[in-house]
């Protein structure tokens, strides 16, 4: 994420009938004396520029909601410096859990259809009912978009684009399209119930990325922080590790790191078998099973799925 992508997206996003809006989270810190602070843009945009999301878990803490903040009405210029300061804060967000700036979107809408709008997107089916979810939040909105079938666009309108920061590093733009509806199932509520552990595996992810590791075969090393779809990537992890019976958060993500850092089907692997189902049958912690092992051990263990493979 650069403050070139934000101004090639705000100059095609320009248009005569849209404006141009910035989605923060006041949840995320901001210092008071950033001019990306809520009070500073009220002060520089003035305050009609910045409309609330009535969210409604939040409703008894409304300065914790989230706001839309029109950077640009139909026909205007935005400032570059905040759309420059906006994309930097972006970027320093990676990795965090949790995002200042969830994402640049261009509407013909006005700001209170919009922020409504986003609020209605989180209305998800449950196995009763349905329950809200802040799916604004860029990991929960990747996470969405993973539930939809290829070909499918989701219920943006009316937002006609959205940039979003994503999970990778980069960034994914979505675009809305009108009289386009999307049915949701329970299982995407599931996943985003999950929303936590994907954002504790990412976390994760990311530091041992970063680390002078001896042996990781299988680590990430393209030129974002982590791979495209890595939210997804990483849910898939999650319920595989559940599917083998773990239930501990960190034998979860102590499985999915070594099959991310050495090889994706480490788990079909005998002796990792046996660890795992040591860990549930004991209770022992699968990281510290793991660490047991030696690089020789892994190399061997790499070695053998790999010529399985090579021979299936």
């Amino acid at each position: 994420m650069t403050p070139t992508i934000i101004q090639a997206f705000a100059k095609e996003q320009h248009a005569a009938n849209a404006s141009l809006y910035l989605l923060l989270d006041p949840l995320a810190d901001c210092a008071e004396d950033d001019p990306l602070h809520i009070d500073a843009l009220c002060q520089s945009l003035g305050s009609d520029a910045v409309t609330k999301l009535r969210r409604p878990d939040l409703a008894h803490t409304p300065q914790a909601c989230p706001v839309l903040v029109t950077l640009a009405a139909a026909g205007a210029e935005p400032s570059g410096y905040l759309l420059s300061l906006s994309a930097l804060r972006a970027k320093e967000d990676e990795r965090r859990s949790r995002r200042y700036v969830c994402g640049w979107l261009s509407s013909a809408a006005k700001a209170t259809t919009v922020s409504s709008h986003l609020i209605k997107l989180g209305y998800l089916p449950i196995s009763v009912g349905t329950k809200f979810f802040p799916v604004y939040e860029p990991l929960r909105l990747e996470l969405l978009v993973a539930t939809l079938k290829v070909g499918e666009t989701g219920n943006w309108w009316p937002i006609h684009q959205w940039l979003v920061p994503t999970s990778s590093g980069a960034s994914s733009r979505l675009i809305g399209q009108p009289d386009t509806s999307v049915e949701f199932s329970a299982f995407t509520s599931s996943v985003q119930q999950d929303a936590a552990l994907v954002s504790s595996l990412l976390g994760a992810w990311r530091r041992a990325v970063s680390l002078p590791l001896a042996y990781a075969p299988a680590r990430w090393k393209g030129p974002t922080l982590l791979p495209h779809q890595a939210a997804a990537q990483a849910y898939k992890q999650i319920r595989d590790a559940r599917h083998l019976g773990l239930k501990n958060q960190h034998d979860i993500v102590a499985l999915a790191l070594h099959r991310l850092m050495l090889h994706s089907s480490l788990h079909t692997h005998t002796d990792i078998g046996l660890v795992i189902e040591r860990a549930i049958e004991n209770g022992t912690s699968l990281a510290k099973l793991f660490a047991e092992l030696n690089d020789q051990s892994w190399q061997r263990i790499v070695s053998d799925l790999t010529f399985a493979g090579a021979h299936q």
